[in-house]
Formats: C-alpha cells, sequence, structure tokens
C-alpha cells in the first residue's frame, strides 16, 4: 500500500484500527539511523521524504523558492503577512525580517532553506534535524490545499495560503533556525509533541488569524525580537527555551505534507542535497565548519 515497507513498521497491517495509525505509524528503531547523533555543526533529514527545493535565501529581494519558480516573502511565509502590518498590505520587508538578515551578514553567514515534500507513503513522524533550541512558535490557519509538487507548480500561492505551524530558534550556539510544518489536503492535523496547545484544521478557522506562543515565559518576546533589539543595543539573552536532541521524535503529519527548513550558516557550508533527491530520516544533509 503506497508502496510502504511495513516491515519497518513496529505494527502490521491488521494491527493498525484507523486509517490515520497507519500514516503515523512508527518505526522499529534500527530502521532508521541518525548520523553524527552528538555533532552540532551537521543537519540530519527530520524525516523521509523528497527534497523539492534547496538554495541559499535571496537577501535583497528576502525570498525562498517553495518550488522552482515560485517565490515566497519570508516576512509572508513565516509571519503570515508582508512587512510590519497584518492587514498584507506592506510592500515594505518586515522590520524583524530586516533586522535577522542583517545579524546574519554581520556575522559574515547566510541563511539556507531546503523545502522536503512528505508523500502519502512516507513515514509520517518528524523528528529533530539538529541539536538546536526554539523560543517561539506561530501557528497560521490559513486553508489545506494539495502540497504534492505538480499542484504547487501550477498553484503559486500555496505555501503562503496553506496552514502551518512555523518555528522559530536557534542552533549552532547563536545561529537562525527555523522550521516550519505545512498542512495538506486530506491531513487531519499537525501534532507536536512538544506543544500540545497546537489545534490544526479546525472546521471554522479563522483565516486572518494567527496563534503565537512564547515558550519563554518570562519575557514577552516576539519572533524577531532578539534580533531587533541588538539593533537597539539592549539585547538580553531569553532565560527559557525548548531544547531539542538530534533525532528526537518532535510530531506528526496524519497524510503527505510538507516541511520547510531555514537555517543559518557560514558561507562555505556544506549541503547534500538536490532538487528530486530523495530522503530518509536521520541521513546528513548538512555540514558546517565546527564551532570550536
Amino acid at each position: 500500500m503506497y508502496g510502504v515497507d511495513i516491515n519497518e513498521s513496529e505494527r502490521y497491517y491488521d494491527e493498525f484500527y484507523y486509517f490515520t495509525d497507519f500514516f503515523t505509524r512508527t518505526l522499529k528503531p534500527e530502521a532508521r539511523k541518525i548520523e553524527n547523533l552528538t555533532d552540532q555543526n551537521t543537519l540530519a533529514s527530520p524525516c523521509d521524504g523528497t527534497v523539492l527545493t534547496v538554495g541559499e535565501v535571496d537577501t535583497l529581494a528576502s525570498t525562498i523558492d517553495a518550488v522552482k519558480g515560485r517565490s515566497y516573502r519570508l516576512d509572508e511565509f513565516m509571519l503570515g503577512h508582508s512587512g510590519d502590518s497584518s492587514d498584507n498590505s506592506d510592500e515594505k520587508n518586515n522590520s524583524g525580517v530586516e533586522a535577522l538578515l542583517k545579524n546574519v551578514a554581520a556575522k559574515g553567514n547566510k541563511l539556507f532553506y531546503s523545502v522536503i515534500y512528505l508523500s502519502p507513503g512516507d513515514y509520517h513522524r518528524f523528528h529533530s534535524p539538529a541539536i538546536h533550541t526554539a523560543d517561539y512558535r506561530r501557528h497560521i490557519v490559513g486553508y489545506l490545499a494539495p502540497v504534492k509538487p505538480s499542484y504547487v507548480n501550477k498553484h503559486k500561492d500555496v505555501f503562503k495560503n496553506n496552514e502551518r505551524v512555523n518555528i522559530f530558534g536557534e542552533w549552532r550556539e547563536d545561529d537562525f533556525f527555523f522550521l516550519s510544518y505545512v498542512g495538506a489536503l486530506n491531513v487531519g492535523s499537525i501534532k507536536l509533541d512538544f506543544d500540545t496547545d497546537v489545534v490544526t484544521n479546525e472546521a471554522f478557522p479563522d483565516y486572518s488569524m494567527f496563534y503565537d506562543k512564547n515558550y519563554n515565559e518570562i519575557e514577552d518576546r516576539g519572533p524577531f525580537a532578539k534580533y531587533l533589539a541588538k539593533q537597539e543595543n539592549n539585547y538580553s539573552e531569553a532565560s527559557e527555551k525548548i531544547n531539542f536532541a538530534k533525532g528526537e521524535m518532535t510530531g506528526r503529519f496524519e497524510m503527505g505534507s510538507t516541511i520547510v527548513l531555514v537555517w543559518e550558516a557560514p558561507e562555505d557550508t556544506q549541503v547534500n542535497l538536490e532538487p528530486g533527491q530523495k530522503l530518509k530520516l536521520g541521513q546528513e544533509i548538512v555540514k558546517t565548519p565546527s564551532t570550536q
């Protein structure tokens, strides 16, 4: 069924009570290896899937390509609106995104991105791709259009309009790290093991809304507060964050969907990805110079 190797699963076909159980099946421990498990300078694939796109963020236009020829502004994708206004009328870049880009450039680094598509036959649990932290979540309420490449190629606004859960944080000590879990048609929900407040695919959502959660409960900080504060020389490190181990199971989709990664790294970072490449959970996809 769907090309699944059922021998990798901890349960066989007749042991699944519901179709969702099958799609969210867990694997035997030996089915996947997390490469370089304790190395903070490498990224592992967060899931089984296929690479749609990979590249460097266009810092002039502040865009990423979800698929070839389909560009999205960082502020629209990460925040759910363009500029500093939530009415989507601002043509200027969001000030937080601008502060992030300036901070990355000041360190001589770049922002890289990759988009990974999970087909219905892929393992549907996702794991932490790195040793990293999370300090903010934005759940953007949206539609649930298909995310398979053939559909996205013909419908340019899929990734801008689809429901998604965005996680902001850091890796490699203080480099920017971002994960987006994008919903799709027939995906009943996106479940986060570390944030059970997230409820997706509601029956009557308000499509103009987004829901935020600050993982640092002491301070009132937005997703780019650190970078804005650095510009004003009044930055103080967040006192609380969620810490993730590489390979740690962090959630699941209930059918095919997409994960978008955006990460800051030195210019000479080795990215072992190309469009169309098949990935297995845990295989090394990025290697950066040592921070030691």
